[in-house]
Formats: structure tokens, sequence, C-alpha cells
């Protein structure tokens, strides 16, 4: 045998090559979990802002209509017959509404206690399982 060897062997080339093969595989693994995780937590977080969005807008109508009618079907939210500036607005029209329980019927929001009880429950149209439910109590202030 020589005493100088230059190279290496293939038993050294597959060892290098099963180690770099399985840092490459975890590291993968990872940034693939943590996307995953991220775009579950960005339709939470739309979900979540549809909802703040929708009882403010639920708020301002109910503030700004003397009467209305709350239209909820499978994936929209509107307001009709309303008697005041607005009329037929759709609030909504992104997400999965099925579960929201609301006053049925015409609502009297000049009238002296005008509190509508709303619970809104909402739904990924993708995933099911993403879904938020806000209990709520629109009002309106007393005028003198």
């Amino acid at each position: 045998m020589p005493a100088r060897q230059l190279g290496m062997t293939l038993v050294e080339v597959l060892a290098v090559l099963l180690l770099t093969s399985l840092v490459m595989i975890s590291i993968w693994t990872t940034v693939l979990t943590s996307m995953k995780y991220n775009i579950t937590e960005t339709k939470k977080l739309r979900i979540q802002e549809e909802a703040n969005y929708i009882i403010a807008e639920m708020q301002r109508i109910h503030r700004q209509c003397d009467h209305y009618e709350i239209e909820i079907e499978d994936t929209k939210i509107a307001m009709k017959n309303c008697e005041g500036p607005i009329n037929g607005k759709v609030i909504s029209e992104r997400f999965n509404f099925r579960g929201t329980s609301y006053w049925e019927g015409k609502v009297d929001a000049k009238r002296e206690n005008a509190n509508v009880d709303f619970n809104l429950f909402i739904k990924d149209l993708e995933n099911e399982k993403l879904n938020v439910e806000l209990n709520t109590r629109i009002t309106r202030y007393k005028v003198q």
C-alpha cells in the first residue's frame, strides 16, 4: 500500500451524502411546518379582523338607521329595508356564517331599549376548523 493516499473512499463519500441528506431533510421539514403554521395563523387573523369589521359596521348601521332587517345567508351578511341613509348594504361575503344567531325580523332602533343581541359565528370556507365566535350586544345611544 502506498504511504500517500489522495482522495476519498466510496464509504466516506456515501457517509457524507447520507449526513448531508439527513440535515437537508430536517431543515426542509422545519421550513414546510413553519410555512403551514404561518398560513393557518394568517387565516385566523383574517377571520378575527372580519368579525371586528362586521360588528363595527352593524353598530354603525344600528345607530344610523331607524328600522332595518339583518339578512344572513350561508356566505353573506347584509342589511336590508333600512329606513335611513343606508339601504341594502352587504357587510361581508367572504366567509361561512352558518351558526350565527341574531334578532330575526325588523329591528326598531329608535325604541328606548334598542339593544340587539348578536352571536356571530364565522368559519373559513376552505377549512371549517378555523372559526371565530363572537357574542355581542349592538346598542344605540339615547337621544334626548
